[in-house]
């Protein structure tokens, strides 16, 4: 991951104290403090976690789960040929890194580590996109930038498996 400061997001196998963590998202913050233990306990989400390596605090954490993008509402050619009307689709949510650890490469890692995670998972099974859906615009840049692609006419966004977000490499 990043500078090695972070220790690589791992599946949470218990119960997660988020009374502390503060992404700046109060969305965000209430989703993982509501409803992040029990989507992670029941398999509607799975709950990667990231922490500091020197202090051992919760640096960052992402949610993956299965979804289905409706072939017709893509502008991407390559989803709609030789797809089904309901495309195969990894969903990346909840991305949250905590406020003293933004700004220093890891929710660019969190993702790279998502896309690694759907590329494995890809070669058992047919996904043909990783799809986030951004609060704000802000979000929404972070990911264009990273090469997501909006759908027609909503916020939602996509990335086409199997290659990686851009600065998101395999070396890192």
């Amino acid at each position: 991951m990043t500078a090695m400061v972070f220790t690589r997001p791992e599946r949470a196998r218990s119960h997660v104290d988020f009374d502390g963590f503060d992404c700046g998202e109060p969305v965000i913050n209430g989703w993982l403090n509501r409803h992040g233990n029990a989507s992670n306990k029941n398999g509607s989400a799975a709950l990667y976690l990231s922490y500091h390596k020197d202090t051992g605090e919760l640096a960052g954490a992402y949610t993956l789960s299965s979804t289905a993008v409706v072939r017709s509402e893509t502008n991407a050619p390559w989803m709609r040929r030789n797809a089904p009307m309901l495309v195969p689709a990894v969903l990346l949510g909840q991305l949250a890194v905590a406020r003293q650890y933004q700004h220093q490469g890891l929710a660019k890692a969190l993702v790279r580590d998502a896309a690694d995670r759907t590329l494995q998972l890809g070669l058992h099974v047919g996904i043909r996109a990783l799809v986030v859906d951004p609060l704000n615009d802000a979000l929404t840049e972070f990911y264009g930038a990273l090469g997501f692609e909006g759908f027609a006419g909503e916020m939602r966004m996509y990335f086409r498996m199997p290659n990686y977000p851009q600065g998101c490499s395999q070396e890192g």
